[in-house]
């Protein structure tokens, strides 16, 4: 049975599912960027076909996610957080060990799937710290998980790589898998789920919403649409970084200084959403979301104009030291705004806003890119103005707000 727990519990509960993150995503990355290679390797030998099945077979799995977050986190709300995040991690296991016995790439297809229905595995972990710390932590706890997600693109590629280039893509998945039961292990040993800190009387003012009716909530559409842009952001700029890296450097030399550039964002992003996290105890969390947006503008735009690789990864990393807390902050708005008996429902729709923003990135960044790859860079910096914008003109009671929504 769920209950509250001491300062040194929460703390405990957090660290643990921090590295319970760390591990599940650095394996995820194990096998999702050679997705091409296995594709080939499935018997798809045209370039146009590898590209669309997989562009499709990336897609499908974050889409179903993205769809029923919502409902995936009404059903947290009503039985149990950790529930959920045990029911994804068991999927996990077998679904992508599958993956690594498939014959063809209808079967992955069927296998990415299936994965979705199992998925919301992200909402219900930020969910899980935002519940888990204190008000005042609730920034610090969100940071800390959304440190461990940004981390492992600088780990993952690399280790997935090795193991794919020595012993196969297929056992890639099969290491993926076997990181999800360590998760699941860890889950169900070091975390104990929590109640939230408040009195049965708050408690019973707090009312289980209709699964819509969050947006309910003041400025909610706002956090919603923070989610959205800020992984549209980060999602074009790992597609934009190699084809800005082949203008400038010689081919044999693109996927190296790509990979450098792209760990080297995932560095400064962890710092910054680490930062950002301890700085929310003295400056409210929309203000540091608006000053990094509004930084991060013009860093986009000047990497559109940049002469040479390394003043490409000088500015791709100040970016991410800029808006790599974008995610966690954009959360933690979430959690102020909600509160926690209703925020597994809440983040299953923040879900869905980042799933849209991961699947229309690549579409629109790939389409503007084919026109001006500069402009493009332009372009997501106006987009991150206009998200600044938008919540210090479109969502002013938040610009004052600290402590999260639990009376």
């Amino acid at each position: 049975m769920a209950r509250t727990l001491s300062a040194e519990g929460w703390q405990r509960n957090v660290w643990a599912l921090t590295l319970i993150v760390f591990i599940a995503y650095v394996g995820f990355q194990f096998n999702s960027p050679f997705l091409p290679l296995f594709v080939h390797e499935l018997g798809v030998n045209d370039p146009r076909s590898i590209a669309l099945w997989s562009g499709v077979l990336s897609a499908v799995t974050p889409a179903v996610s993205g769809l029923l977050g919502p409902l995936f986190g009404r059903l947290a709300d009503r039985f149990g957080r950790k529930v959920m995040l045990i029911r994804s991690l068991a999927a996990f296991v077998v679904i992508i060990a599958v993956m690594g016995l498939v014959t063809s790439v209808q079967q992955l297809f069927v296998a990415r799937l299936v994965q979705g229905l199992f998925a919301g595995f992200t909402p219900m972990a930020m969910a899980l710290a935002s519940v888990s710390a204190p008000r005042d932590k609730v920034p610090t706890a969100i940071g800390m998980v959304q440190s461990a997600q940004l981390l492992s693109v600088a780990v993952g590629p690399a280790a997935g790589g090795y193991v794919a280039s020595h012993f196969g893509i297929r056992s890639a998945f099969f290491v993926t898998a076997g990181m999800c039961a360590v998760a699941l292990i860890v889950l169900v040993i070091l975390f104990e789920e929590v109640s939230p800190d408040r009195s049965s009387s708050a408690r019973a003012s707090v009312p289980r919403l209709p699964l819509a009716q969050v947006f309910r909530y003041p400025h909610f559409p706002v956090v919603l649409a923070m989610l959205l842009i800020a992984q549209f952001l980060d999602r074009g700029l790992s597609l934009l970084i190699p084809l800005e890296v082949a203008r400038l450097t010689s081919e044999d030399a693109i996927a190296v200084i790509s990979g450098v550039i792209i760990s080297a964002a995932a560095v400064t992003a962890t710092i910054s959403a680490n930062l950002a996290a301890r700085l929310s105890r003295e400056i409210p969390v929309a203000q540091l979301l608006i000053v990094g947006l509004l930084a991060g503008g013009p860093l986009c735009a000047a990497m559109g104009l940049s002469h040479s690789w390394p003043v490409l990864l000088v500015l791709r990393a100040l970016l991410g030291f800029c808006i790599g807390g974008a995610l966690t902050l954009a959360y933690a708005l979430g959690a102020q705004i909600v509160p926690s008996d209703n925020r597994g429902a809440a983040f299953g729709w923040l879900a869905l806003g980042v799933q849209v923003g991961t699947a229309a990135s690549p579409l629109v960044t790939g389409a503007l890119a084919a026109v001006s790859l500069s402009g493009t860079f332009a372009f997501d910096g106006a987009v991150a103005w206009v998200a600044a914008g938008v919540l210090a003109f479109g969502a002013r009671g938040l610009r004052t707000r600290r402590e999260p929504a639990d009376r």
